[in-house]
């Protein structure tokens, strides 16, 4: 008989606000109750885990990922190499991932888009019996909208202008994000109806100069995918794209932050402009990743990002896991992921203290090593 619930205590309890030494009463998949090591002692069949020396953070939230070794998400992946992925995220501690198509003929990319939705795409998070696969709220759709002069590994012959009748060709059932070039869209119809559609938008493989920018960013769109990658450098005479979202202070930024796509320095600049609330840790992780100093998607995972920022005296543990699990959790409105909370999703992480490395991950409620 499985226990009636799971109480986390003597852990140091990572909030998105704050730390505190603290307990953690899980039942029914759901956060009950925060506070001191009895809660739920007298109620039933608790099981108690140890957290001494130990964080006790939220499930770790991945924005950006294009496949693993063994799954590529751009080609035609199996329903079995869809759950290796999902294992493999919530072994690196990612809880949550929005799964992510490239650039593709819309033919082929509908047709991944109605696999994942088959897939597991959107479950119903309190009746999933996946429980020890991470979860998948929507759909990150990283083109085919971007612009022909920053490509990166997108295949150039499939990118289309951002258009409403482009826009309109693509099955958007579950996309939950859209990277998009917004200068393709000078009227910004698209941008709106999108909008409408609840997609939120983020502003990437884009050739905009400042004022295009900002008129993105006045027009709603409030993310900037993988900053500095896939767009103009910053430059004194011409800040472009990066320069606007330095400037604006509504605007997150998505960071991939594994020292190729970024300089540990480069990281530091922008945690100094655009602070911890501003920023979202992703991986862009890919079958095919780095290699031979070329850059297609990244190898790094979600845990080893967070653990980056702190080795490269960026910020503190607490702040870096804020920047990979709140702050994704609220640019793209997952309400029930992304802290520690009371009716929260039980999705949670034990780390060792002195290490930083993970020890146990509860994926609603259920405790894995």
């Amino acid at each position: 008989m499985s226990p009636d619930a799971l109480l986390v205590k003597n852990g140091l309890v990572v909030t998105n606000n704050a730390q505190l030494m603290s307990s953690v009463l899980i039942k029914n998949g759901r956060i009950e109750d925060i506070g001191d090591g009895n809660l739920g002692t007298g109620n039933g069949d608790t099981q108690v885990l140890d957290a001494s020396n130990c964080y006790v953070t939220p499930g770790l939230i991945d924005l950006q990922v294009n496949g693993s070794p063994k799954c590529n998400l751009w080609a035609d992946p199996s329903e079995a190499e869809l759950i290796e992925l999902r294992r493999q995220m919530l072994e690196c501690g990612v809880t949550s991932f929005l799964p992510t198509l490239i650039t593709d003929d819309i033919e082929h990319l509908n047709k991944n888009i109605s696999f994942l939705n088959a897939n597991g795409v959107g479950e119903d998070v309190d009746h999933s019996n996946k429980k020890d696969l991470a979860r998948m709220p929507g759909i990150h759709l990283e083109g085919p909208f971007l612009s022909s002069k920053r490509p990166g590994v997108h295949p150039p012959e499939h990118i289309k202008a951002l258009s409403l009748s482009n826009v309109k060709k693509v099955d958007l059932k579950k996309i939950s994000l859209m990277t998009v070039a917004s200068e393709t869209d000078p009227s910004g119809e698209a941008l709106k109806w999108l909008m409408q559609q609840k997609i939120v938008l983020s502003l990437g493989h884009s050739d905009a100069d400042l004022s295009q920018a900002q008129r993105a960013f006045a027009q709603g769109v409030k993310l900037v995918t993988h900053l500095f990658n896939a767009m103009p450098p910053l430059h004194h005479r011409s800040p472009g794209a990066v320069g606007a979202t330095f400037l604006d202070d509504n605007v997150t930024a998505c960071i991939i932050a594994d020292g190729l796509h970024l300089s540990p320095d480069a990281v530091k600049l922008i945690f100094k402009i655009k602070g911890p609330d501003k920023i979202i840790l992703v991986t862009d992780i890919a079958s095919v990743g780095t290699k031979d100093g070329g850059l297609v998607g990244s190898s790094i995972t979600l845990d080893q990002a967070v653990l980056n920022m702190v080795t490269w005296q960026v910020c503190d543990f607490a702040t870096a896991i804020k920047m990979a699990s709140y702050n994704p959790a609220q640019a793209v409105h997952l309400d029930s992921v992304g802290s520690i909370a009371k009716n929260m999703l039980a999705d949670v992480l034990i780390w060792d203290k002195s290490t930083l490395k993970l020890k146990y991950k509860i994926l609603g409620g259920n405790l894995l090593a």
